[in-house]
Formats: structure tokens, C-alpha cells, sequence
């Protein structure tokens, strides 16, 4: 597997703004508020080390996957991922629905999982399409077995997932070790409920440093209205 802090990464997610009450619930559960660049309490539900992996990158969904690249290519993501942004019609809606916690890999995570508009998974699809020829590593091993598609996808956008599988989703707790995993999922489910809905009229650009241990927001591109 590849050293998590070695090496600089990018990556294009969806994240709420700093005062929206979402960013702020899952701001609390993850202990780390990355538009802020500072650690916050966990509620007393959730034991730190059940946030080692998820917490450092803060609250957001992927829309692109945190690929490593060098300093050289850093202009050039900028510039792809604000042109992205201005393909898109005015009236485009990057809209979320039917938002639900669901418990992946043996509960190990708990995920809120949704449904893309239309033109958020176009946004997706362009994204990864001009911005995976940035990427001078990709986060996965690429000798593992795969289905044919998903090999297919590493080779081209050194990446498995995404596209007609793309998952939107919310990290909410990774890695949790407890024995049983479905009273969270249900007490996560019950704190979500407000917002199974969700627009969005932004995606931001994260980086993570060479060394660092956590996640910043380098640059967010509004929708042009």
C-alpha cells in the first residue's frame, strides 16, 4: 500500500460551507474541521480511534479521488477544474437525494450514501476524465485482481470506481471496530434525517502536502449562474 502521507494529493469533493448545519454535524462526528484546519471534540459515541482513516480529510464527498501528483501539475488541476465548472449550463443543480447511512465492509464503515442529480454525475465524469492525466499515482493497488471494468478503469483514470457505479456518499466513521455496527448506523441515521436532501452550488479543490496528516481546502469554483 502506499505511505498515506508521502507525496502531495489531490483530490475534487463537495463540501458544505463552514456555517451550514450538515458541515457542522459531520464536522463534530469526523473531529476534524478541515475549513478550519483544527481538530474538534468527538461526541462521546464515537471512540477516536474509529476516525483514524476518515477523520483527517474532514466532511466531504469525492467527486474525484485523492490522487497523488507533484507540484508541476498543480496549476494545470486548477485551471481543468475551473474550466469543469464552466462547462456546466446556468441552471445546472448539483442536487443530492434520498440520503441514507449505510454500513460498508463489515461495518467497518458507515457511510451517508445518495442519489446524483443529472448533472452532478456529469460533473463527475468530466472531472475525473481531465484531471486522472494529473495524477502521477493512484490510491489503490493496481496488481490486485479486479473485475475487467474496473482494471480497465485503473489503466485509464487510475482509478475502479466512479462513473455508471459512482456512489456519492459522506464518510461518517472509518474504521469502527466495535462489535456491531447497526445501533450506530441506526443513531447516525436518526442524526442525518434532516438532510437527505441536499443542493450544492460549489465543489472544492483539497490538498494534502507531502508529510502532512490531514486535508486542507486549497480552492472552491461557484457555479457560474
Amino acid at each position: 500500500m502506499t505511505d498515506p502521507q508521502s507525496g502531495l494529493r489531490f483530490a475534487v469533493y463537495l463540501c458544505p460551507p463552514a456555517h451550514d448545519p450538515y458541515y457542522q454535524l459531520g464536522t463534530a462526528l469526523l473531529g476534524y474541521d478541515v475549513r478550519a484546519g483544527r481538530p474538534v471534540p468527538l461526541p462521546d459515541f464515537l471512540r477516536p480511534e474509529w476516525q483514524t482513516e476518515a477523520g483527517p480529510y474532514g466532511l466531504h464527498l469525492t467527486l474525484v479521488e485523492g490522487f497523488y501528483t507533484t507540484d508541476d501539475h498543480w496549476d494545470a488541476i486548477e485551471r481543468e477544474t475551473e474550466a469543469c465548472v464552466a462547462c456546466l449550463h446556468p441552471a445546472a443543480t448539483l442536487a443530492l437525494t434520498n440520503g441514507h447511512v449505510e454500513s460498508w465492509d463489515d461495518g467497518e464503515v458507515l457511510a451517508h450514501v445518495f442519489e446524483p442529480s443529472r448533472d452532478l454525475l456529469v460533473l463527475h465524469t468530466l472531472l475525473l476524465a481531465r484531471l486522472s492525466p494529473h495524477a502521477t499515482r493512484a490510491p489503490f493497488d493496481e496488481r490486485a485482481p479486479r473485475p475487467p471494468h474496473e482494471a480497465a478503469r485503473l489503466r485509464l483514470l487510475r482509478t475502479p470506481r466512479g462513473l455508471d457505479t459512482w456512489q456519492p456518499h459522506f464518510t461518517l466513521v472509518q474504521p469502527h471496530t466495535g462489535p456491531d455496527a447497526e445501533p450506530l448506523r441506526q443513531h447516525l441515521q436518526h442524526l442525518v434525517a434532516p438532510y437527505a436532501h441536499q443542493t450544492h452550488d460549489r465543489v472544492a479543490l483539497f490538498r494534502k502536502d507531502d508529510g502532512a496528516t490531514q486535508w486542507r481546502v486549497a480552492r472552491e469554483y461557484p457555479l457560474q449562474r
